[in-house]
């Protein structure tokens, strides 16, 4: 099985180990967000063995992670989680059979709104996926791109946000 990794699925997982008989991908700045010793070193053993290869997720996909960020509201995703997003996108994209290995909340959402399967093996999965919309609480219009200073064009009133649930998970 190829398993890709988010940094969250190492470095909260105080037991998390290499399987020879596995296969491993994370990107470039999975790895950097590693910073224990530890970890690093766990890291740095499985690219030695080749168990662990780093990819670099195409442009399309960066773009389109950048894109569904954008639409759904996130508007703090490090580079790292959306690289992990592109890269399962790119890698569904392609027919690999693959599981993204996370906690982070926020990249299990959008792969819930892919259908891209996932672990979640210390935090658990999360029960429903969830956008984040934008609306003027005067004049009640929504946005779903980012506005200007994020004041509403109409009347120029600060907008506020709301999370809005989209499914249900069990």
């Amino acid at each position: 099985m190829l398993y890709l990794l988010d940094a969250s699925a190492i470095i909260n997982n105080p037991y998390f180990s290499f399987s020879k008989k596995d296969k491993y991908a994370c990107t470039l700045e999975v790895l950097h967000e590693l910073k224990s010793f530890e970890v690093k070193a766990l890291a740095e053993n499985a690219l030695k063995m080749k168990i662990l290869r780093v990819y670099r997720p195409k442009h399309k996909y960066i773009k389109d992670a950048e894109k569904m960020a954008k639409r759904h509201g996130f508007e703090r995703l490090s580079k790292a989680d959306l690289s992990v997003i592109a890269l399962a996108l790119q890698f569904k994209n392609e027919g690999k059979q693959f599981l993204v290995v996370t906690d982070d909340y926020s990249i299990q959402n959008f792969l819930l709104t892919e259908s891209v399967e996932y672990l979640a093996p210390v935090q658990g999965k999360i029960k429903e996926s969830i956008s984040f919309e934008r609306f003027c609480p005067v004049c009640k219009k929504k946005f779903f791109e980012k506005q200007r200073n994020n004041e509403c064009p109409d009347c120029g009133i600060r907008l506020s946000s709301r999370r809005v649930k989209l499914s249900e998970h069990n």
